[in-house]
């Protein structure tokens, strides 16, 4: 229950976050940090951009879930004086479900 959970809140955040980051033009940012990433034990490296990534892809999801949260904030790293206070929620809130995954994995 908590994984069917945890799942519909993550697809949930990343769809507003990708919203989030087209309206800040940093989607594509964010895409490049994503597809830069290089594979580790347990983790599988994706070459495909985020939201080109299906709901049938979930290993790819899970690694997502994984490495977001830093993908995130790079994507941000430099974000304008008015996007200072929407960048700084927008990880905030990522952070949150990042924090409610680890605790329900607990």
């Amino acid at each position: 229950m908590l994984h069917t959970l945890y799942l519909g809140l993550f697809k949930h955040l990343m769809d507003r976050i990708q919203g989030f980051l087209k309206k800040h033009g940093q989607l594509e940012t964010f895409d490049e940090v994503w597809k830069a990433l290089l594979p580790y034990s347990g983790f599988l490296a994706c070459k495909k951009a985020y939201h080109e990534v299906t709901q049938s892809q979930e290993k790819v999801q899970q690694n997502l879930g994984r490495c977001d949260l830093g993908v995130l904030a790079v994507a941000m790293l430099q974000p304008g004086s008015a996007q200072l206070i929407p960048c700084k929620g927008a990880l905030r809130c990522k952070r949150v479900l990042v924090n409610f995954n680890m605790m329900a994995q607990y």
